[in-house]
């Protein structure tokens, strides 16, 4: 027996009705787990493109079959779908949406039914539910497709125009309407890339003429710093992990630092701390946030975690300084049989699978569905998309009372 009860929440496959959650590091369901968020589609194995629609609804945990559709939009990816999430403190859900004047975002209060929109789309809420943090989705779906939100040919051409732009980077967003503030314009997160890297690297940058884009914004559990990913490409060329690193910075656009390079799937442990996937290596080290650059100072699942996963502690907020959390919960992705296992962090520990997906095909590219495992608050409840039915619906895991 794993512990857990998984149930599936959501259906239609056979009528061409499919669901999901957006990213496993956001959160989905609300402060006591009783409801989630997703989006529906009608489409499957092709890009979105700009005037494709999907359905952002609401399904109560401990209710299967109780969707209920609250809005739609047309800013939507296949990994990260509309960003739909619970604002923090608040009986709010934002969205991100196509605006008149391009991407924006969607506040809608549960309670009363009513919406108010914001000018730019939501990457990441800060903890106090304030403020959040933007990137340009359209610079991203054109260097990197299938995380930012299709565009038209002219918008994606002009957003890639500037290699470098002064004018574009990581926004603060405040979330009562006020102007937004550009944080850390991609210019100043270049440079200071360059600042920290060795000649020969330096060297190789401004020879390439890469074009650098933002992406997977994080806000510290304090709300006093965020992460965010500074990667590169010739327009070109192809692309893979390792053209890419981790900087943090402060949520007033100060202290930058780099992490590390060659990450992905970087969380926040606590306010000090992050681990990630490190593409060179293939383990989950876990970095100090220093300055100029991060320190190595531990690893979680060693000797176990070799495959990039998505994986979040348990439960999720953080531990006591310098301790880890009790348990890690990751999934193995980009197979056609997927399984969320959950383990210790003590030495010693085996991997305990709670469940096992199949049909999850295609197992890679951008049209896979992972799991993208996301637990609420207690860490009693597990959100996770699978194709086990044979279409992309919603899942819970709840934890079973001994």
């Amino acid at each position: 027996m794993s512990g857990w009860r998984v149930t599936q929440l959501t259906f239609g496959s056979d009528a061409g009705r499919f669901h999901a959650h957006s990213y496993y590091d956001i959160p989905v369901m609300n402060p006591e787990g009783s409801m989630l968020v997703g989006f529906e589609t009608r489409f499957t194995g092709r890009h979105p493109e700009p005037g494709d629609a999907v359905g952002i609804g609401i399904v109560e945990t401990d209710r299967p079959g109780s969707w209920r559709e609250i809005g739609t939009s047309t800013a939507w990816s296949w990994q990260q779908g509309p960003m739909a999430q619970f604002v923090p403190g608040a009986r709010e859900i934002a969205w991100n949406e196509r605006g008149a004047d391009g991407f924006a975002a969607r506040l809608h209060d549960i309670a009363s039914g009513t919406s108010r929109s914001l000018s730019r789309p939501l990457y990441a809420i800060a903890p106090d539910g304030r403020s959040g943090l933007s990137v340009n989705m359209t610079r991203l779906d054109t260097l990197r497709p299938g995380y930012g939100y299709a565009a038209l040919p002219e918008a994606g051409a002009e957003a890639v125009r500037a290699r470098l732009p002064e004018d574009d980077g990581v926004w603060r967003v405040p979330l009562d309407g006020a102007a937004t503030e550009l944080l850390l314009p991609l210019a100043r997160a270049a440079e200071f890339l360059m600042s920290q890297l060795p000649l020969r690297e330096r060297l190789r940058h401004r020879m390439a003429r890469y074009h650098y884009w933002f992406n997977h914004v994080k806000i510290a559990p304090g709300g006093t710093r965020f992460t965010v990913k500074l990667r590169w490409r010739r327009l070109s060329g192809g692309w893979n992990g390792t053209q890419g690193v981790s900087l943090t910075c402060g949520m007033d656009g100060r202290d930058l630092r780099l992490l590390a390079a060659a990450t992905s799937h970087v969380l926040w442990l606590d306010d000090r701390r992050l681990y990630f996937y490190d593409e060179r290596r293939r383990d989950m080290p876990i970095f100090e946030d220093r300055a100029p650059r991060g320190h190595r100072v531990g690893q979680l699942g060693a000797g176990v975690i070799t495959a990039n996963v998505h994986l979040r502690h348990l439960p999720p907020g953080p531990p006591p300084p310098g301790k880890l959390p009790p348990r890690i919960l990751f999934d193995t992705p980009y197979s056609e049989e997927v399984s969320l296992l959950e383990m210790g962090t003590e030495g010693g520990a085996v991997p305990l699978r709670i469940d096992s997906f199949s049909g999850h095909v295609p197992a890679r590219g951008a049209f896979r569905c992972d799991l993208h495992p996301c637990p609420d608050a207690s860490g009693q409840r597990i959100a996770l998309s699978s194709m086990r039915d044979g279409g992309r619906q919603i899942y819970i895991a709840v934890r079973e009372e001994t």
